[in-house]
């Protein structure tokens, strides 16, 4: 097994020591994942890609996730049931991955009978919650995502394989 040897200045060292307790392994294991995801990460950001920053899950128990990935598009709209006023961001991940940032703003009738909302108080309610769904292919969200949605997502799909369409006109 080939040696390396790191030199660590002296106001490091107890960053080391607590890196190694934690990992309880050896703490070139813990470098070569520092490394390995250093590397990737730079590396990605280079080819246009950078570190996304998300809020997922309710709004009082939310938790931030991270990834490496760029924007291609956002969508607002309704659900299918036309019950939810939802919003979504579309990225595209550093291992080619679909991920769509799905944001369930309020019910639709805040916008379409707000009299009924002030009757029965349910402008009160915050019913904001967040998700990142994440796929191989556009057809795994078929079912978990509304149909228009869907629709824009099959036409980044094909903006991401054919970015210019060349006519012989």
């Amino acid at each position: 097994m080939p040696n390396k040897t790191i030199y660590v200045s002296e106001g490091d060292i107890a960053l080391f020591d607590e890196a190694k307790q934690i990992a309880g392994v050896a703490l070139s294991s813990v470098i070569s994942r520092a490394l390995k995801e250093y590397v990737a990460r730079n590396t990605k950001k280079k080819e246009g890609m950078k570190e996304i920053s998300l809020k997922v899950g309710k709004n009082s128990a939310e938790r931030e996730i991270r990834f490496i990935g760029s924007k291609l598009g956002d969508w607002n709209g309704f659900s299918d049931d036309r019950q939810w006023l939802l919003s979504a961001t579309i990225y595209n991940t550093q291992k080619d991955k679909w991920a769509i940032y799905l944001t369930t703003n309020s019910k639709a009738s805040l916008l379409t009978d707000r009299k009924s909302w002030k009757k029965s108080g349910d402008y009160l309610i915050d019913s904001r919650q967040s998700e990142l769904l994440i796929g191989n292919s556009e057809r795994e969200f078929k079912d978990k995502i509304p149909e228009e949605l869907y629709f824009l997502l099959l036409s980044l799909t094909k903006k991401d394989e054919l970015p210019v369409e060349y006519l012989d006109i």
